[in-house]
């Protein structure tokens, strides 16, 4: 099969994004002479990522539609309607031989006008309980990639699904811890522990931090980097501004493979693709599940990786100062428990998804073709 090209579209917060990266990488190696293209908006990560990674994008102007009354809710026919007129105009003139969507909604209306347009079109979906757009987008995808076993329940035609779990980018395979310290001025002689909390930050894990972040590194052989979003950014640097030499504050990371590579430990939530990216590099995490992520998936993820002794999980209404710094003291000083913990993350790691995937769908083209 002669490869010419491939959209995708998945954005809005890295946990869409980072797996089409992840399929992008896989199919340029599968095809290295296929063209990648990207669908996104100028108000999600998107926007930050892909211009560094040289990827084509195009940008519309859909956005989700809000659960409360706003103003904003009244355009929302408008950009929809004008998103799918440019999405339209732009795969007419390119023809990709398919499109994948990775969920949120930028998939919906690229997925929508290829399959109109009889273009093949895919699905991956990250999380146990998958995304109203995943659900809808389902009827009308040649196949659909799940993380979970668990999610199979929530689709009708079990006859186009793989189960292939998250696809990982290759830049998290590339990177060695000792280079990375050097990056950040690091200690190799101190622990690491990573605090973010996804594309956008995390204020309640800001906050608790700002708490015992002095006294993290005063009493314990620790170090901090991390990454705190913008909203918390200027606040969080002014406040750790005199321990600058073990505490590295960002506003965003996106050399995500050199932070994990120089963690021992790390803080932050239980999205689906951040608990893959931490099983694959083997990074102890202690997570606190978003606690308005749909369906509790989460909560999911988190309770997985805790009882198979590979991490820990503290709600977020449970978390505190006390709380967090009795573990992150009694996680630091216990190098054996940090291995073993290591090792049966192993469990939950997957790292040919993204080939597996890109496999499959030669597979199928070739198929209907």
């Amino acid at each position: 099969m002669q490869a010419t090209g491939f959209h995708l579209a998945g954005g809005g917060t890295g946990g869409h994004l980072f797996p089409a990266l992840a399929i992008a990488e896989a199919l340029q190696e599968r095809f290295q002479d296929c063209e990648i293209s990207f669908w996104g908006t100028t108000r999600g990560v998107e926007s930050q990522i892909l211009p560094q990674k040289g990827y084509r994008w195009y940008r519309i102007w859909v956005q989700g539609f809000l659960r409360r009354w706003d103003l904003k809710n009244l355009l929302f026919p408008f950009t929809l309607l004008a998103s799918f007129i440019k999405i339209v105009v732009v795969l007419l003139w390119h023809r990709p031989q398919a499109v994948i969507g990775t969920g949120g909604y930028v998939s919906g209306p690229v997925i929508l006008a290829a399959f109109l347009l009889r273009i093949p079109c895919f699905i991956q979906e990250q999380n146990v309980f998958p995304g109203a757009t995943s659900r809808i987008l389902s009827r009308i995808a040649k196949r659909i990639y799940l993380n979970f076993e668990a999610s199979r329940s929530y689709f009708r035609n079990q006859a186009k699904i793989l189960v292939t779990g998250n696809p990982v980018r290759l830049e998290l395979r590339r990177v060695n811890r000792r280079t990375a310290l050097q990056k950040w001025n690091l200690s190799p002689q101190l622990k690491t522990l990573f605090v973010f909390g996804g594309s956008q930050g995390a204020h309640p894990l800001n906050k608790v931090m700002l708490e015992i972040a002095a006294s993290l590194v005063n009493k314990l052989p620790l170090q901090i980097i991390w990454s705190t979003g913008k909203l918390d950014y200027m606040k969080v640097l002014k406040n750790t501004a005199l321990h600058r030499q073990k505490i590295k504050v960002f506003e965003f990371i996106d050399d995500m493979g050199a932070a994990y590579a120089v963690s021992d430990l790390a803080l932050c939530r239980a999205g689906a693709t951040t608990v893959a990216e931490l099983s694959f590099c083997e990074v102890p995490p202690i997570l606190v599940p978003y606690p308005h992520a749909t369906a509790g998936h989460q909560e999911f993820n988190a309770r997985a990786l805790e009882k198979a002794n590979a991490a820990v999980c503290i709600l977020e209404n449970e978390l505190s100062a006390k709380r967090l710094f009795d573990l992150v003291e009694a996680l630091v000083t216990d190098e054996e428990k940090l291995q073993q913990m290591r090792t049966n993350l192993r469990l939950f790691a997957h790292p040919d998804a993204a080939k597996t995937i890109v496999e499959d769908i030669v597979r199928t083209l070739r198929r209907i073709e």
